[in-house]
C-alpha cells in the first residue's frame, strides 16, 4: 500500500467515525459503515494505522478492545478487567488486594483507569479519557510508584518461587502435617456440628442472636474439606468455641460477620458485619464490632463515621459497635481505615441503636445520621455527604457551572419533603456510581426558595462556582 493509499484510507476512516458520532445516519448506513470500519481494519495491520484503528475499535466494542488492549500491555498479568460500575470494579479488586489495574468503561463517558500502587492501598484514578491517554497516565504513576511489576518479572518470580517451593517441599514433615489434620477433623469438625446459636437466657436482654448457616451433616460428606486456612486457625488458637457465627440477627437486619484478616484487626479480634436483607442499605453502611463484644455490645453506644477515600470520595457510614468511648471509636475505626487508606472524615455518637437497626432505606439512614445523632469530632475540612438516593439529580435552575473535581460540594434546596439540585451538574458528572456525594443544604424553612436562588443567580457572572453561589446566598440570609 503506497502512501497516497494510506492518506485516502485516513481520510475515509475520519468521515466515517464522524458521521458515527453524529448519530444522524440511518440504521443502514450506520450498519454499512461498521462493515466499512471491519473492512479497513483486516487491511491495515502497518503500524501506521495502530493509532486510528485503537480509537475506531473503542467506538465500535469497546469493553472487548480495552481487554484486548490490556492484555498486549506488558501488565498483563496485573490486569483485573473491564467494569461499568464503580461497585463492581471495587469487589474485584477486594479479591486481589495485591497490586493491579482495573478499566472502567461508560458509553457517554469514556475509560478511567484504577491503579493500585501497594497492597491493600486504594485506587489511583484517572480522569475520564481514551485508552491510550489513561495507559501514559498510568504509565507516570508506575514511574512515581513503582507498584506494578511487567509480566517479565512476574514470570520470573514464579520460576524462581517454584525452585524455592520444590527445595522446602522436601523438608516438609509429612506425619506432623497429617497430626495436625487428623487433630482438625477430630476436635473442631465435631465441634462446628454441635454449635448452637446464643439464646436470650445465655446472653441477657440483647437482639443480636447469631445463627449458624446449615451443611450438609459431616456423615453425607465422603471427605471433609480441609483448607489451608482452616488448619492455620486450628494452629493459632487453643480454644476451638472461638468459632464465629456465620449469620447474626441485629434488631430487623440479618448481617454477615466476617472477621478481617490483617494483623491490627486481628490482635482487636475486629469483625465487621454486612447487610444483607436490606439491599438499599448495603453499599451504604458497614459495621464493624469486637468478637469479644458480641453479646455485651448493646450496654456501649454506637458510633457513625463517614468514611472517604484518598481523593475524598463517599466510601461508607462505618458503624463502630461495642466502643467504650469516642476515642476507642476513633481507635478501632483507624485501625479499619489506616488498613485501605481511607479515613474518617467525621464520627457522631448515637445515642439510641434501636433506630439504627430500623432503619430500611437511603432516606432513613440520611435522616438519623443528619438529624439525630450527635456530632463529635471531624477534620478541619469537613463535609458532609448525602446518599445519592435521596436527592432529585435532575438540576432545578439553568445556569452555566464551573468545572467541579470530587470535592466540590452539591448544593441543594429542601422544599416539600423534596431534596433539588441548585448547583452541582458538573459534580454529578464526574461519577454515576458514587453512593453519597458532599453537600450543602439550604431549607425552604430558612427563607429561601429557588425564585429566590434564581434571582441572586441573575446578579453573578457565569460560569459560577458552588462557593461563590453559596457565599451570596449566606449573604442575604444574614442581611
Amino acid at each position: 500500500m503506497n502512501v497516497l493509499e494510506k492518506a485516502h484510507l485516513a481520510k475515509e476512516l475520519q468521515s466515517l467515525i464522524y458521521g458515527l458520532d453524529q448519530r444522524a445516519l440511518s440504521f443502514f448506513e450506520i450498519a454499512k459503515s461498521k462493515s466499512r470500519l471491519k473492512e479497513i481494519f483486516l487491511s491495515c495491520d502497518e503500524p501506521i494505522f495502530k493509532k486510528q484503528i485503537l480509537n475506531f475499535k473503542c467506538h465500535l466494542q469497546p469493553e472487548l478492545t480495552a481487554h484486548e488492549f490490556a492484555n498486549q500491555s506488558m501488565y498483563a498479568k496485573s490486569f483485573r478487567g473491564v467494569f461499568q460500575t464503580d461497585h463492581d470494579l471495587e469487589r474485584a479488586l477486594e479479591q486481589h488486594p495485591e497490586m493491579g489495574w482495573a478499566i472502567l468503561y461508560q458509553a457517554d463517558l469514556g475509560y478511567q483507569i484504577w491503579y493500585i500502587p501497594a497492597p491493600h492501598r486504594t485506587a489511583l484514578i484517572s480522569d475520564w479519557d481514551g485508552l491510550e491517554q489513561n495507559y501514559e497516565w498510568m504509565l507516570e504513576q508506575q514511574e512515581l510508584y513503582s507498584g506494578l511489576k511487567t509480566d517479565a518479572e512476574l514470570n520470573l518470580q514464579t520460576v524462581e518461587n517454584t525452585k524455592s517451593f520444590k527445595i522446602s517441599k522436601k523438608r516438609i514433615d509429612n506425619s506432623t502435617l497429617q497430626r495436625y489434620i487428623s487433630t482438625f477433623s477430630k476436635t473442631v469438625l465435631p465441634e462446628q456440628e454441635h454449635q448452637t446459636s446464643f439464646s436470650q437466657d445465655s446472653v441477657g436482654n440483647t437482639s443480636l442472636s447469631p445463627q449458624i448457616e446449615h451443611s450438609l451433616p459431616l456423615a453425607h460428606q465422603s471427605k471433609p474439606v480441609i483448607t489451608s486456612a482452616e488448619i492455620r486457625s486450628l494452629l493459632n488458637t487453643t480454644n476451638s468455641k472461638q468459632i464465629l457465627p456465620q449469620i447474626v440477627e441485629l434488631g430487623e437486619w440479618k448481617c454477615r460477620l466476617t472477621a478481617l484478616q490483617f494483623v491490627k484487626a486481628q490482635e482487636h479480634k475486629l469483625c465487621n458485619l454486612t447487610v444483607e436483607n436490606v439491599p438499599e442499605l448495603m453499599p451504604l453502611l458497614e459495621l464493624i464490632i469486637s468478637a469479644s463484644e458480641l453479646e455485651q455490645y448493646v450496654n456501649q453506644p454506637i458510633y457513625l463515621a463517614e468514611q472517604i477515600n484518598a481523593q475524598g470520595c463517599f466510601v461508607k457510614y462505618l458503624a463502630i459497635l461495642g466502643a467504650e468511648d469516642q476515642l476507642h471509636a476513633i481507635r478501632l475505626g483507624n485501625i479499619v481505615n489506616q488498613h485501605y487508606a481511607y479515613e474518617i472524615s467525621a464520627l457522631k455518637l448515637l445515642p439510641n441503636e434501636q433506630k439504627l437497626k430500623q432503619c430500611k432505606t437511603a432516606e432513613q439512614l440520611f435522616e438519623l445520621y443528619h438529624e439525630h445523632a450527635q456530632l463529635v469530632w471531624n477534620i478541619e475540612t469537613y463535609q458532609p455527604f448525602i446518599p445519592a438516593k435521596c436527592i432529585q439529580k435532575h438540576k432545578l435552575i439553568a445556569f452555566e457551572e464551573t468545572s467541579a473535581n470530587y470535592r466540590t460540594p452539591i448544593i441543594l434546596l429542601k422544599e416539600r419533603q423534596k431534596i433539588r439540585v441548585i448547583h452541582g451538574q458538573a459534580r454529578l458528572q464526574l461519577s454515576h456510581e458514587e453512593a453519597a456525594y458532599p453537600y450543602i443544604l439550604l431549607d425552604r424553612q430558612q427563607g429561601v426558595s429557588w425564585q429566590l436562588i434564581q434571582k441572586i443567580i441573575q446578579t453573578l457572572p457565569q460560569p459560577i462556582s458552588a462557593s461563590k453561589l453559596h457565599d451570596a446566598i449566606q449573604i442575604y440570609i444574614g442581611s
